[in-house]
């Protein structure tokens, strides 16, 4: 199992954990949503996402329970991460980045089980004088957060060791 606490994850946890690895995650903890008053998330081609660390959540703030979030490292078109959620264990994946998505293999931290798990990219756009500007590239239903803290380098480091 991988976890950074020595607190076990509860049933429900471990539930929506399990949901998350085999692409349910909407229905277990539900996606926020961005008000349409300034600005909405909508698909531009192509956004791939450049080398580096990458931070997504949920929530637009870190930490919040209850809440998934992604860490990941992309190098070309290839990704390692991990699905989390605070206070409870995660699950490694690793995958592909085509134009306009992730192409994942998500690790069950408990049964070792790979399950497939697609998740579209955006580009996030604001409404600049009346026009359609492209920011930052997100995941679909995630909110990037620009800096990742210790943990979150903690545990891509551990998922890293695991596919390397």
């Amino acid at each position: 199992m991988m976890t950074l606490s020595s607190q076990q994850p509860t049933r429900l946890q471990r539930i929506r954990l399990a949901l998350l690895a085999v692409g349910l995650s909407v229905a277990a903890v539900g996606l926020s949503q961005r008000p349409a008053v300034s600005s909405t998330v909508m698909p531009q081609a192509p956004a791939v996402l450049e080398d580096g660390l990458y931070l997504f959540g949920e929530s637009a703030e870190r930490d919040q329970l209850g809440m998934t979030y992604a860490v990941l490292s992309v190098t070309g078109n290839r990704t390692v991460g991990a699905f989390y959620q605070p206070h409870s264990s995660f699950n490694c994946f690793t995958g592909e980045i085509t134009p306009n998505q992730l192409s994942l293999d998500v690790v069950d931290s408990y049964t070792q089980t790979v399950h497939p798990y697609t998740v579209a990219v955006t580009a996030e756009s604001a409404v600049v004088a009346g026009k359609s500007v492209a920011t930052d590239k997100t995941l679909q239903g995630f909110h990037r957060i620009d800096t990742l803290a210790a943990r979150d380098t903690e545990i891509l480091a551990v998922c890293q060791a695991d596919f390397a």
